[in-house]
């Protein structure tokens, strides 16, 4: 993955803008903090059991989808505008970054106080301080400004940050046997934490200066496009989860967030996979000139149909291999009380493929400018989920809430590819076919004919090892953008 995309880009070049250190310094960090959150759900799940579990699963969603709408928008943009732009613009686009953050945060806290009353009371403790704390619980994703600035490792510090203070306070609340709502507090707590250490750390990089209320304004206006679909990008990802808790009891709310855990985490790795992503398609983008008007998208596709081949084919292999070994994996990690979280698991594991596939697609549009598409697609995505709940969780709880956020995944995956095919043509081709499928379907074979006692172990090791045929196969193809010469860049506002 280092050298494919590297070369994408021309080889090595300064700035922070090669796909390759730029996705080992996020993922070291992502990596740290998707391991902690997911120890503390573990340690959660086996001290309090699956009611309570459901519960701070539930809080942890609610601040999701608090956090999302805190950002909106303004990291993706913040990250193409780095790439595209000078060195000396970085403090600015920082500080009005910071300053539109903290309008974000003000409002959405306010929001989440007025909906506390409609929150389980176990839970409401944690989410009123992540309301009153939220511009340093929302400041986070500074991942952009690492990279443009030469230091894509120190992602990981705020990660470490945030993994003592979960793992470590959720340990001792178990320990101590505090009351259940101090689970939730340590999550958020920890969070408060990731994000107060991120600005620390920016602050070394560029001069740490709020820009003044109007260019903050204006820079929650150029992210509108971006912000409300991935507002509403959240919310639909919590939508059966939020429906399973009004319709079903606690114990089913548990299980199924144990499996829908899984999502979470394929959700987290398409971003640690795609935001390194933005910069590098902002730079093959560049000014569009008026002489060759599809100059810009013609070098666009040339850089996202490599990514897109690799990270399809490693994604639809590791579905293939969750869900062959989703029951004793949910043994392992849950224990026994969770065994109807396996068939949830398997439907997550689909989704995360569908929802990599979207963010690489977005991620490529985002430099053009071209987001409000994505505004109708997660609105869609919404109502296809709200809908399917309404008639599958009757039928169904578990498996119908996992059935109804699987529709709504396919359903937001058609708006983003028609949106891309629309605007720069289509991101792959024909012959991509083999590397995109075989690993998968080599997988699926090893799981259907070898030995069922050895599936947890045969299956993850075809996976892994056919993925890494299919990445040997696309550095073999010579990269149509590796002639592209380096160009000043531009990007033109996000606009709805």
């Amino acid at each position: 993955m280092y050298g494919l995309v590297n070369r994408l880009r021309g080889g090595r070049r300064s700035g922070g803008l090669r796909y390759g250190a730029n996705l080992l310094g996020q993922a070291a960090g992502r990596g740290v903090y998707l391991a902690a959150g997911f120890a503390a759900f573990v340690m959660v799940g086996h001290g309090v059991g699956p009611e309570a579990l459901g519960r701070y699963g539930l809080a942890l969603a609610v601040l999701a989808v608090a956090l999302i709408a805190a950002d909106f928008g303004t990291t993706l943009t913040f990250g193409s505008r780095l790439g595209a732009g000078a060195p000396e613009m970085r403090a600015v686009e920082f500080g009005r970054m910071v300053s539109a953050r903290l309008i974000l945060g003000l409002v959405t806290g306010v929001a989440l106080l007025c909906a506390l009353p409609l929150l389980p009371v176990e839970i409401r403790p944690a989410l009123a301080l992540a309301a009153v704390l939220m511009p340093f619980a929302a400041a986070r994703f500074l991942d952009s400004l690492f990279q443009v600035c030469g230091r894509p490792g120190w992602s990981i510090w705020p990660s470490l940050a945030n993994a003592g203070t979960l793992v470590g306070g959720t340990a001792l609340a178990l320990w101590l046997q505090m009351p259940e709502a101090a689970l939730s507090v340590v999550a958020v707590a920890s969070g408060i934490v990731y994000g107060l250490a991120g600005l620390i750390l920016a602050a070394r990089l560029v001069p740490l200066r709020p820009a003044s209320l109007s260019h903050g304004w204006a820079t929650i206006r150029a992210a509108a496009g971006v912000g409300i679909s991935n507002a509403l990008g959240s919310l639909n990802g919590r939508i059966s989860l939020i429906m399973l808790a009004a319709l079903a009891g606690a114990a089913e709310l548990g299980q199924f967030t144990a499996g829908f855990r899984f999502f979470e985490l394929g959700a987290a790795v398409a971003i640690t996979l795609c935001a390194p992503l933005v910069p590098v398609f902002g730079r093959a983008v560049g000014p569009i000139d008026a002489a060759r008007p599809r100059s810009g998208t013609d070098r666009l596709r040339a850089s996202v149909r490599p990514a897109l081949t690799l990270i399809l084919a490693a994604s639809i292999a590791g579905t293939v291999a969750a869900c062959a070994v989703a029951e004793p994996l949910v043994r392992l990690v849950f224990g026994p009380n969770f065994s109807a979280a396996a068939p949830v698991l398997r439907i997550a594991a689909a989704m995360s493929a569908l929802l990599i596939a979207a963010t690489v697609l977005f991620a490529g549009l985002v430099p053009l400018g071209r987001t409000g598409f994505a505004v109708r697609g997660s609105a869609a995505a919404c109502a296809t989920n709200l809908a399917a709940c309404a008639v599958l969780i009757p039928w169904n709880p578990l498996l119908g809430a996992a059935w109804a956020a699987l529709l709504a995944e396919v359903a937001m995956l058609a708006v983003v590819a028609h949106a891309f095919w629309r605007e720069a043509g289509a991101p792959l081709a024909l012959a991509d076919a083999p590397i995109v499928l075989g690993p998968g379907l080599v997988t699926a074979l090893v799981w259907a004919a070898g030995p069922a006692a050895l599936v947890p172990v045969t299956v993850p090791i075809a996976a892994g090892l056919f993925a890494a045929v299919a990445a040997w196969l696309c550095l073999r193809r010579r990269a149509p953008a590796d002639l592209v010469e380096s160009l000043p860049l531009s990007i033109p506002e996000a606009s709805s």
